[in-house]
């Protein structure tokens, strides 16, 4: 459950990002769908293996903690960007799940020797996706307000003080 919540709460700007394409006229086509996800699914998969192959430890809890402070002070301080173009193309695609997954990936990292990796990529790569597509189809019904970075900081300070007792 722990694992499930992680994803999601590290999937949240997903959903920022769909609602911004949405708000922004932009068309979000089944290629860009699949390119993101399978995007997603092979970054997951080069840091996960990455870091299991090594036998990697440096995601104490200590280290994850502080992980997600980081996280939530830069959620805090981030500024609500929506520039985006009417069309995705496949770099501005690449590139947009590169940042989308780039805390899936640290906050993931936590898991490897408790979890399958497969089990995870797939959690995180679903979570991943679902967000995004819940944010930019329900765009109009989400009244998101100016303040969205308050809850993610929110949630990822929720998410450091869990961490310390689970």
């Amino acid at each position: 459950m722990f694992l499930i919540l992680n994803s999601i709460v590290a999937s949240l700007d997903g959903l920022i990002i769909g609602i911004g394409l949405k708000l922004a006229h932009t068309k979000l086509s089944k290629t860009n769908i699949l390119t993101i996800f399978i995007g997603n699914i092979v970054i997951y998969t080069f840091f996960l293996t990455l870091y299991y192959y090594f036998k990697l430890t440096f995601m104490t809890k200590l280290i994850s903690s502080c992980l997600y402070l980081f996280l939530a002070w830069r959620s805090y301080k981030e500024k609500e960007n929506n520039t985006y173009t009417e069309k995705l193309s496949f770099l501005e695609c690449i590139l947009l799940t590169i940042t989308h997954s780039l805390d899936g990936t640290l906050i993931s990292l936590n898991f490897v020797y408790n979890y399958q990796l497969i089990y995870i990529i797939s959690i995180f790569s679903f979570s991943s996706i679902i967000l995004l597509l819940l944010g930019y189809y329900f765009a109009k019904l989400i009244k998101i307000t100016k303040k969205s970075n308050y809850i993610s900081a929110c949630l990822f300070l929720l998410l450091a003080f869990t961490n310390q007792f689970f």
